[in-house]
């Protein structure tokens, strides 16, 4: 069976097809706007994916692109829908981050990545829903409530990139950008049943943060498919290297669980029986494990100095939350010893990772440690009766594999007896996002995992029977 079903609506196609049609004059620029519109309006009084829209201002915006085909000739992406993720700047939509502080902000330019994104020909409609600030792993905040999974609205859909993938997984928009620092890319997209790359540290050219001592923060596309993540990666890193070619039967280091995190017995299953499907399609598969000691500590201070130097005006007003509040303090009490020792860890494991690239082409592990978790559950607290500290331990999976600036990519796999999405990432050395998202697309095809969620069943929910998130003293 193809992943998308037989019958096929025009919102769930993958980006790439509704490009050919757009190309091809098969299909207009409106009538792919009305699609995704229709299909938000189904999705979002339950969903809650895309906080902030003006379709009205989109729809003059695709009526240009048709009534004039020099408006942005030869653009990439010309006639796509999108919605930016709520931390990027955009001068025509609110830019919230998710705190009630910056509630009816509205920036007077957009961020460089909105521009160049905007000039690829791309529709925006609005921006996806984000953890205020950008963290944690679980999408709500006080000023938008909870972005709720497409697959079980009870559930996260994770984040912090949570608007964009479950909006991508209700067909809402054809692509979607994202960010990812400890894994907010990749770990919504295993929630949500898409895809979520992020690139090698540095090769989108658009700045996250402005302190040179703070690199793991990235940019990054999300899509329904790899194809879809390649067309969109394209434009967002439009001068990655090449890398080497996608080989024909790629070498395949595997650990599901990077030696000794705690995983939930559902996804290791679905992750080990994935992997076993590659190797009976002709991948070299054997267990192997990079180099990764120190990691987690070098994660935690980097991504501390971070907040510190990004919001540390912030913390003085009563509504910004209390991990907020606390990853700032933490980054203010960090001195030049320890930032210094970080950096070195960071270094030493960029080297020792391409090192390990050198006998396999791509490392495989769980995306996410857990299944989408309840709505009302701020975050992980046990897995695999293993309990977990603070609201970033159950991320590891993610997080560690930040600190070395590798592309990862994480991809649908299956789905557990309760039918929740599970996805596995696969990585390369850095530099080598092309070759990855090759081999991404190898076992994509393998693998053929269903992507459209029960949107009949949404449509019949009432939101306010439903979970709304995480009690306020949560929030």
């Amino acid at each position: 069976m193809e992943p998308w079903g037989p019958q096929v609506e025009l919102a769930d196609l993958p980006a790439v097809e509704q490009l050919d049609l757009l190309s091809t004059r098969q299909l207009s620029c409106r009538e792919l706007l009305t699609a995704c519109q229709e299909r938000a309006e189904i999705t979002e009084p339950v969903v809650n994916a895309i906080p902030t829209s003006d379709w009205e201002a989109a729809a003059l915006v695709a009526q240009r692109l048709d009534d004039d085909p020099s408006t942005l000739a030869g653009a990439p992406l010309r006639g796509l829908v999108i919605a930016h993720k709520d931390l990027l700047e955009t001068a025509d939509f609110r830019t919230t981050y998710g705190s009630p502080i910056f509630a009816d902000f509205t920036p007077e330019e957009d961020h460089p990545l909105v521009v160049a994104l905007r000039q690829a020909g791309l529709v925006a409609i609005g921006k996806t829903n984000t953890p205020e600030f950008g963290a944690g792993s679980h999408t709500y905040n006080p000023l938008h409530g909870p972005t709720r999974n497409p697959w079980d609205p009870t559930r996260s859909a994770g984040g912090s990139s949570g608007g964009a993938a479950a909006a991508l997984a209700c067909g809402a928009l054809s692509v979607a950008d994202g960010s990812d620092l400890g894994g907010s890319l990749r770990n919504p997209a295993s929630f949500c049943g898409v895809v979520g790359f992020r690139p090698t540290a540095g090769t989108v050219p658009y700045r996250v943060e402005h302190d040179d001592r703070i690199r793991m923060s990235t940019s990054g596309p999300m899509g329904r498919t790899v194809d879809d993540v390649t067309l969109l990666h394209s434009v967002m890193a439009p001068a990655v290297s090449e890398g080497p070619p996608v080989p024909r039967a790629p070498r395949l280091a595997v650990s599901a669980d990077l030696g000794d995190l705690p995983l939930d017995p559902a996804v290791r299953t679905v992750v080990e029986q994935a992997v076993i499907k590659l190797e009976l399609d002709g991948w070299a598969v054997e267990a192997g494990l990079p180099d990764l000691d120190h990691a987690d500590r070098c994660f935690e201070d980097l991504r501390a100095l971070g907040f510190a130097a990004r919001f540390d005006f912030r913390p003085a007003d009563p509504r910004v939350k209390d991990v907020v509040r606390a990853e700032v303090a933490a980054g203010n009490s960090l001195d030049e010893t320890r930032i210094l020792a970080a950096v070195a860890i960071e270094t030493r494991l960029q080297t020792t990772w391409d090192a390990f690239f050198t006998n396999y082409d791509v490392f495989a592990c769980a995306t996410s440690q857990v299944p989408p978790f309840p709505l009302d559950q701020p975050w992980v607290r046990q897995i695999d009766d293993v309990p977990m500290d603070r609201y970033t331990d159950w991320m590891r999976s993610c997080s560690r594999l930040s600190v070395p600036a590798g592309p990862s990519i994480s991809i649908p796999v299956g789905f557990t007896k309760d039918g929740l999405p599970v996805g596995m990432q696969l990585c390369a050395a850095r530099y080598h996002d092309k070759m990855l998202l090759g081999l991404a697309r190898l076992a994509e095809q393998t693998l053929c995992v269903e992507r459209r969620p029960p949107l009949e069943r949404i449509a019949a929910l009432d939101p306010a029977a439903l979970p709304s998130g995480p009690p306020p003293e949560n929030r």
